[in-house]
Order: structure tokens, then C-alpha cells, then sequence
């Protein structure tokens, strides 16, 4: 067990480079702990100090203040458990083999009739054409006020419709095609010549990626709606988070280095050379969850079940057991993601367009909760930098 460190007065406000009025404004807001001490003087725990002052030391183990895992807001939304995600208590994984995207779109939205009855929405413009897929789809919703007029509406009775027809606009925009009734595994499978039993495959992908509480995307979104922001300026305040290589386009670090591996005899020496450089492995490890990620675990058995007999999914075994022999982590939702576009022979994105296929729903969800919260989000800082004189 480790013995706290103690500072005394003059010490701590050395480290810190400030007066000692200041070390004590910091004492009365609660950032610097202190105990009583010989006399009548107060000793300051050097754990505080030295996080306060931005820097980590290792003898004691003192860490700077974490950036995740504090609790900031209530939802009801989804639950996360070791067992995977909970949509409103029900088992995401449970969700992925029985349900459509748009099934727990209508669970996620608390929706008492279908949202998915209007009429379909236009086209998105020819003007994002050349784009990537996730700046396709952030093009479309930044002009989304050209055909709805009621876009900056913020009405219950409307949110929901709007949220499906902004749902069917985003998976035209991320595929390149119409708007269309039919379901998006269907929509996908029919862009990518998916068909038969990989549609399974695809269902239960969007289904896992639909949600997964308070991510940096969702509380992105919630961020905007909470401002009151409309919903296609919420739904691009969650893509601009999810565009980024730790989170949403973490699949392409893993596309990547799977690309590297042909046969049997790959696995190891590109997992082997990438641990020999000193270089992590993208698609293994979660911070949520302490052993598997039950959603990868889900998906790469349906992947099992109904994949064809390509190849790779022959490797996929061994690239596991490999990882964690080698990383000592589990694969993460990225790499199952990225197994099914490696196994199945889809295009070139086709696991990050999934994963935010999916995930539309799970903001617009996020964004519906938030506009019934009366607050505004506004977290505050802990200050670390040069005091005021």
C-alpha cells in the first residue's frame, strides 16, 4: 500500500510557483487536499500538488486528472454492463440477432408510432460528390435546410420523423444513392452486392454500433442539443467527434494492418513487428470494458455463423489469439468491424460506414433526450496554468 506524500506550505507553493494565498484559494475550492500537521500548520498532499501543476510523478504514481470515466449526466438511454450495452434494457447483443437498425431506432426514440411513414426525403445534392463517405455525409446535413423547412424546429411531435427521414438522407449520403423504405442492412447490401445470409451480418453490425452511452460522439451531440443547436446541427457536431482516428475512423488503423496479412503464416510476424516497434494494436483493448468487448465477441460469431467460406475468416482465430497473446487485450468492436469488411470482400470504408451508419441512430437518440433536459452543458476546467499575480 502506498504512503501519501505531504507537503508542507512553503513547499507546495514552491512546486506550484504561487503565494501562499493562492495555494490556499486553491485548498477552499477543493483542488489541493490538506491535513493537519505539527502545530497549527496544515500539510498539502503532494499527489495534488503535482497534478494541479500538470505533471505525473512516478515514484508516488500520482496521475494527472483523468479526461473519461466521471459521471456527468443521467440518460435512459443505454447501460453499459460486461455483458455489452443495454438499449433501454434491453441486450444489445440479444437486439443484433433478432433486430433491424430501424426496430431499435423506434426503442432508442421511445416512439409510440412508426417515425419511418413520411415520405421519403430528396436526394443529397450533387454538390458532395468526390467526398470521402463521412464528409459526404456531413455535406448533406450541413445543407438540410433546403428541403425541410421546419428544420430548426425543436417540436417533440416532429423530432422523431425528422430524426427517420435524416436517418434514410445520411445512409443515401454515405452510400451514394436514393433514399430509400427499404431496411439498411438491405440498403447496404444491395450498394456493396451483399445478399443471402451475410444481410445477418450487416443487421447485427448496425444494430451493435447503434449506441454506446457516453461516448465523445454522443456527448458531442448532446453538447449541441443541449444549446438547442437543431438536430442536423447536432447530428454534425457527433460526426465531427466520430470522424476522428480514436473513435469512428479507428477502423481504418485496423483495416490497415490487416491489409498486411495474407496467410497463415503473416499473423505473427506483423503482429510480432509491430510489437518489436514499440507500435500498439488498433482494434484491441476497450477502456469500458475490463476483459472481451461483448459487442466484437457478437459480432464476430455471427460473422462465424453466416460468413461465406472466404479465406480470412479462416484467420481471424489465430489473428485473436495472437493479439492477446502478444498485446494481453481482447479484440474491440473496430476489429470485428473491420473482420466483416476483410471476410465479406466489401469496399474500401465499409467498416466506418457501417459503425456510423449504426451510430446515426444513437445521436439522434442522444440529441431527443437532451432537447428535454432543461440544462445546458457546461462543464468546468480545472486550471493548471500560470497563476494570476
Amino acid at each position: 500500500m502506498s504512503v501519501p506524500i505531504y507537503l508542507s506550505a512553503e513547499e507546495a507553493a514552491a512546486e506550484l510557483c504561487v503565494r501562499p494565498a493562492t495555494l490556499y484559494a486553491y485548498v477552499s475550492r477543493g483542488l489541493i487536499r490538506s491535513v493537519p500537521g505539527p502545530g497549527k500548520k496544515r500539510r498539502y498532499d503532494a499527489a495534488d500538488v503535482r497534478r494541479l501543476q500538470g505533471r505525473r510523478d512516478p515514484a508516488e504514481g500520482s496521475e494527472p486528472r483523468p479526461l473519461s470515466g466521471d459521471t456527468v449526466l443521467e440518460t435512459r438511454l443505454t447501460m453499459i454492463t460486461e455483458d455489452g450495452p443495454f438499449y433501454r434494457g434491453h441486450s444489445a447483443t440479444a437486439l443484433a440477432r433478432s433486430s433491424t437498425l430501424e426496430t431499435v431506432a423506434t426503442l432508442l426514440w421511445n416512439c409510440d408510432d412508426d417515425p419511418f411513414a413520411p415520405d421519403l426525403p430528396v436526394s443529397p445534392r450533387s454538390a458532395i460528390q468526390g467526398l470521402g463517405p463521412i464528409e459526404r455525409l456531413m455535406a448533406a446535413y450541413s445543407v438540410w435546410p433546403l428541403q425541410d423547412k421546419a428544420a430548426f424546429a425543436l417540436s417533440p411531435n416532429l423530432l422523431r420523423r425528422k430524426g427517420a427521414s435524416m436517418l434514410r438522407y445520411g445512409i443515401a449520403a454515405l452510400l451514394e444513392s436514393q433514399p430509400s423504405r427499404e431496411p439498411v442492412h438491405h440498403q447496404i447490401g444491395k450498394a456493396w452486392g451483399v445478399e443471402g445470409p451475410a444481410l445477418y451480418i450487416l443487421r447485427a453490425a448496425l444494430v451493435l454500433s447503434a449506441d454506446h452511452e457516453l461516448n465523445t460522439s454522443a456527448f458531442a451531440a448532446r453538447c449541441a442539443a443541449s444549446t438547442r443547436a437543431p438536430l442536423h446541427a447536432a447530428l454534425l457536431s457527433g460526426i465531427g467527434a466520430f470522424a476522428g482516428p480514436r473513435h469512428g475512423a479507428n477502423s481504418d488503423r485496423v483495416t490497415a494492418w490487416l491489409d498486411e496479412i495474407g496467410q497463415d503464416s503473416d499473423v505473427e510476424k506483423v503482429l510480432g513487428s509491430r510489437l518489436a516497434r514499440g507500435e500498439g494494436l488498433p482494434g484491441f483493448g476497450h477502456r469500458i470494458y475490463s476483459g472481451a468487448d461483448p459487442r466484437a465477441d457478437c459480432l464476430l460469431q455471427v460473422l462465424a455463423d453466416f460468413s461465406t467460406e472466404d479465406p480470412f475468416s479462416g484467420l481471424l482465430t489465430q489473428i485473436v489469439e495472437t493479439g492477446e497473446a502478444l498485446y494481453g487485450a481482447k479484440p474491440n468492436i473496430d476489429f470485428a468491424l473491420s473482420a466483416v469488411q476483410r471476410t465479406l470482400g466489401l469496399p474500401k470504408d465499409a467498416a466506418k460506414v457501417l459503425f456510423c451508419s449504426g451510430r446515426i441512430v444513437g445521436w439522434i437518440a442522444h440529441a431527443l433526450e437532451q432537447y428535454q433536459n432543461p440544462d445546458q452543458i457546461r462543464p468546468r476546467a480545472s486550471y493548471v496554468g500560470i497563476p494570476p499575480a
